[in-house]
């Protein structure tokens, strides 16, 4: 007999990483992550270096990023470019990428074939060559590369907020360093760094994917690796890393222009915990009520409403020290800066004085969960978030996370942001530190503040 209640609906799954995960440690401190996500004939393997832009000797920046090139450029076994050339041949792909906190190798081949890409990366770990015309040539692609951040309107911009939101903090130095210390840093600075750094005790490797037996694919990294682990040792790689300098007190938005292109951009950054502070969750689903989807705070207003720009988000960046919360717009041509600037900083200084709605709230978590989903359904993303957590945090952390946003509630959001999101100074804002608002406009534009000059007569 029925009581009459309403039916309780069931609480929808939370998203995972698929697959089944395995962690081992090598006996030469490798560490071995498997993860077994037969959902397709491929194997995608990740090798981690706990090495980045903090750990390069000072006037040297850019060393980690410069490394990276020369992983491509020659070792024992293999030339200049035939890294490219076989994994091609085998039908596969391969890259790499430097960031802050690390440097990561990937190469996705089919399930038959994947263990080449092992005997590759044990080659270079243990036998770079760093041939002083491959060092010099790749110098000149570098310097390329910089000059093309440098005309890069966002790019730019973004390096001189990061700049002035970090201050000494190495999350405040360019990837790529800058001219005159890729020019300051040579071979014995590569190999000095490669010697220190790329051990297997400061690794962490993910193989993902159709692996087939996990003990046959263990061992099959234990005998390519069996190389690496014989020659140098060098150190046990990155020293126990030291806590964050404080952020000083800024009563108040710091702010940078640049004349660059003929769009004007906002970059609105705002410091924010490290990604395994309490307040991390509640300020992830702060920054999709801000700035995730068409259906966004800052979407509506600066887009659909008032037509002011093209388009608006925001993002937070997970990190293991502090990081920042940034907010972007590119305007509209012959939209007021000063108009847009207001409109974000009022949202901000909202979400932290009243809590939002629970269906906006609900919404958000929607498009987190779903995006987390979307983004991982391809085995080498899969791989890389397993060994992104291993490697800056701890195995499962990234399911963690997902699980933490199930827990935050409104008043939850409203907190974080009141602590973190309303900077000090603006109208509306709140006690903690200020931010860095970075503006990228025509010489035309008159930005924010800044006093209209008659023509001369």
């Amino acid at each position: 007999m029925s009581s009459g209640a309403p039916a309780l609906e069931p609480a929808p799954a939370l998203p995972r990483l698929p697959g089944e995960l395995t962690v081992e440690r090598l006996p030469s401190g490798l560490t071995v992550a498997l993860l077994a996500s037969p959902q397709a004939p491929l194997v995608s393997t990740a090798l981690w270096y706990r090495a980045g832009t903090r750990d390069e000797a000072e006037g040297h920046g850019g060393t980690a990023h410069f490394l990276e090139h020369m992983m491509f450029k020659g070792s024992e076994r293999f030339g200049p470019g035939e890294i490219d050339r076989r994994t091609q041949v085998l039908g596969g792909s391969n890259n790499a990428f430097t960031g802050h906190d690390a440097t990561v190798y990937y190469f996705q081949l089919a399930a038959d074939r994947w263990t080449a890409a092992l005997e590759m990366e044990s080659d270079r770990m243990a036998g770079l060559l760093l041939d002083p015309e491959e060092v010099e040539s790749e110098r000149r692609v570098i310097l390329e590369e910089i000059a093309m951040y440098e005309d890069d309107p966002w790019d730019s911009l973004a390096q001189r907020v990061d700049a002035a939101l970090y201050g000494p903090h190495p999350y405040g130095r360019p990837v790529l360093g800058t001219r005159e210390e890729l020019l300051a840093t040579g071979v014995e600075e590569l190999r000095s760094f490669h010697r220190r750094f790329y051990t297997p005790a400061n690794a962490v490797l993910v193989v993902a994917g159709d692996l087939g037996e996990p003990a046959r694919a263990l061992a099959a990294v234990e005998r390519a690796f069996s190389a690496a682990s014989a020659a140098d040792p060098g150190t046990e790689g990155r020293p126990e890393r030291p806590p964050a300098p404080p952020r000083p007190e800024r009563r108040g938005l710091v702010r940078i222009e640049r004349r660059k292109g003929e769009v004007g951009r906002m970059l609105l950054s705002l410091p924010v915990p490290a990604a395994d502070h309490p307040d991390f969750a509640p300020l992830r689903l702060a920054t999709a009520v801000l700035g995730a989807g068409r259906s966004c705070r800052l979407y509506r207003e600066l887009v659909d409403e008032a037509q002011l720009c093209a388009w608006a988000g925001s993002a937070l960046a997970d990190a293991p020290d502090p990081g920042a919360l940034s907010v972007t717009a590119e305007l509209v041509s012959g939209t007021e800066p000063r108009r847009v600037e207001e409109a974000v900083l009022r949202q901000l200084a909202e979400l932290a004085a009243t809590a939002p709605a629970a269906a906006e709230v609900e919404r958000a978590r929607e498009v987190l969960f779903a995006d987390w989903t979307f983004g991982h359904e391809r085995i080498s993303q899969q791989g890389l978030t397993a060994g992104s957590d291993l490697t800056l945090f701890r195995a499962g952390w990234s399911e963690d996370q997902v699980r933490r946003l199930a827990e935050v509630g409104p008043e939850d959001v409203r907190r974080a942001a009141e602590r973190h999101l309303a900077p000090a100074g603006a109208e509306g804002g709140g006690a903690g530190p200020g931010g860095v608002l970075g503006w990228s406009l025509p010489a035309r534009v008159t930005a924010p503040g800044e006093t209209t000059r008659k023509a001369a007569s």
